[in-house]
């Protein structure tokens, strides 16, 4: 019997509250959530704030990456996207996790070189390397492809794989597995019968827009 995939909501319980509100990340836990995805940026005030876009809202209230620790730390997965560029956001975001260690926390990006400066500040934690597809072109047969994941995942110290889920076959995922690699895929809300489709190729866990289908799905 295969092991149930890590269930993360993304951005939490986008369903019925705003998203990355602490209402939405209660939400998420509350309907049975693993963990839960944010993003996070740091703002012109220098706190590491939680919101989506970069180009939020300057006038509206965000909650702060401490904010939400301090509620839900210790509820599960913590999965936390940096889409901030400037490099001493690392060592702010570093400072607010070690303050509620220890908890299960995952830190991503789809930047390569944020990526490696991740793997030198996170070194023991879970590392995201969210991959373009752009970066997969049409004409590398499968053992190559295995090949440029793994070469990336090495040269960036990235130990979680994030590729979306038609790009998976089971001899990546295999391949994955065997150098202690988790493997991670999105599933957007109107796409909800993939699910099965997870957990039938044995990927290790997922991130997926629409809790309430979830739910039904168990």
């Amino acid at each position: 019997m295969k092991r149930e995939p890590l269930f993360i909501a993304h951005k939490s319980d986008t369903v019925n509250f705003p998203e990355n509100t602490l209402e939405a990340f209660e939400g998420a836990f509350s309907k049975g959530a693993d963990g839960v995805e944010m993003d996070v940026h740091l703002s012109d005030s220098g706190e590491i704030i939680v919101v989506h876009n970069y180009l939020y809202d300057r006038a509206q209230n965000y909650p702060t990456l401490d904010e939400v620790l301090a509620r839900f730390a210790s509820h599960g997965r913590i999965e936390i996207e940096i889409k901030e560029l400037e490099e001493k956001a690392l060592t702010i975001i570093q400072a607010i996790v070690s303050k509620y260690r220890p908890f299960e926390v995952e830190v991503t990006t789809s930047v390569q070189p944020l990526m490696q400066k991740i793997s030198d500040v996170f070194n023991t934690d879970k590392r995201g390397l969210i991959f373009r597809r752009t970066l997969i072109e049409d004409w590398m047969p499968e053992e190559f492809r295995i090949k440029w994941l793994l070469a990336h995942m090495h040269l960036t110290g990235a130990n979680v794989l994030h590729l979306d889920l038609d790009l998976y076959t089971p001899a990546i995922i295999a391949a994955m597995h065997a150098k202690n690699i988790v493997t991670h895929t999105h599933i957007k809300a109107e796409n909800n019968n993939a699910i099965d489709t997870v957990r039938d190729l044995g990927i290790d866990q997922f991130t997926f827009d629409d809790i309430e289908i979830k739910k039904k799905k168990k």
